[in-house]
């Protein structure tokens, strides 16, 4: 269920007749022009389409992450090492 609801995150950014919608991993899934978006240089177009593929990234990952917080609880889910408890001691065999 968790796996599903992760699978099916998808996110979309648009900006000046192009819109791109990518998954949770930031990879696109589709890509749309307008005509607009056709009368751009190449390199301008290709600026935007990495810029909108940042943005709608940045929401998929945020929308993973909460569903993630839905699950994990919040003491292991983002904690920097300076906030994780303690491993637990390991006891050694004393042969």
């Amino acid at each position: 269920m968790l796996g599903e609801r992760l699978d099916a995150i998808r996110r979309e950014a648009s900006a000046e007749g192009v819109t791109v919608v990518v998954d949770l991993h930031g990879k696109p899934v589709d890509l749309a022009f307008d005509r607009t978006a056709l009368t751009m240089r190449p390199d301008d177009l290709a600026a935007l389409v990495r810029g909108l593929v940042a943005q709608a990234a940045a929401d998929a990952l945020a929308e993973g992450i909460a569903v993630l917080t839905e699950t994990v609880p919040a003491h292991l889910f983002g904690a920097t090492s300076e906030e994780r408890p303690p491993p637990p001691a390991v006891r050694r065999a004393s042969w």
